[in-house]
């Protein structure tokens, strides 16, 4: 079974799905129209607040939960499959991958199922989910990569730079996490005037990095198998 198509989906579903709300929204002056990457006039969740863009929004970032999970637990299979051939005694790297990867898909459901409900307990579960999401998917990530160094000899057919530039692009989100605190810190007032660029950037990131992975992915070429006892 080729499994690839999960990962390419983990990759273009949310990146997709985020700019067409985004589209949807400000044809509907819902939000302003321009480049949020660097205009900062919008963020992520209030593309999805409101009607028609909040169907959308749904419709397609719960399923990319459930995709997210199925990838995480491929890479789950694939790598503890590797690990079996060489007989690595140790897997708590891949047993903890999993288990953030999973728990990142229950932050995105928490903050996709209450976005643009009013009240502080609905803010609060947003914040929560979206903790959840950010932090676990990263630290999921880069347990993914760091098995995939430690299996390098089964491993022959992925390119070196592939692997490198899962490194910068994961040293590059941890560096932009720590300036959006010390920006913070610094100056909360102007920080707030581009929050929104940087919440939009980080995602990109986090994406970019499926997508890495997607490659990896194909590269290696694995397929699933599925037998009957």
């Amino acid at each position: 079974m080729n499994v690839r198509p999960v990962a390419l989906l983990a990759a273009l579903l949310p990146f997709l799905a985020v700019h067409a709300t985004y589209l949807l929204a400000a044809a509907h002056s819902q939000v302003e129209w321009c480049f949020p990457y660097l205009e900062s006039c919008a963020s992520i969740s209030a593309t999805g607040r409101q009607p028609p863009a909040s169907y959308l929004f749904r419709a397609t970032m719960l399923p990319t939960a459930v995709i997210l999970g199925a990838y995480w637990w491929l890479n789950h299979v694939w790598l503890g499959e590797l690990q079996r051939r060489e007989r690595v005694a140790r897997r708590a790297a891949n047993n903890w991958m999993l288990a953030l990867g999973l728990l990142a898909c229950v932050g995105l459901i928490l903050y996709v199922s209450v976005l643009g409900e009013a009240g502080s307990a609905w803010a609060r579960q947003r914040r929560i989910g979206t903790v959840l999401f950010f932090s676990f998917t990263y630290i999921a990530q880069l347990l993914f990569l760091s098995q995939l160094r430690r299996l390098r000899g089964q491993l022959a057919t992925v390119p070196e730079p592939l692997l490198r530039a899962m490194w910068m692009l994961c040293f590059t989100l941890l560096a932009t996490g720590v300036l959006t605190v010390i920006l913070q810190a610094w100056d909360k007032a102007w920080y707030m005037t581009v929050e929104d660029a940087f919440e939009w950037i980080l995602a990109l990131m986090l994406q970019a990095n499926f997508m890495l992975g997607y490659l990896v992915w194909r590269h290696a070429g694995w397929h699933l198998e599925i037998r009957l006892p």
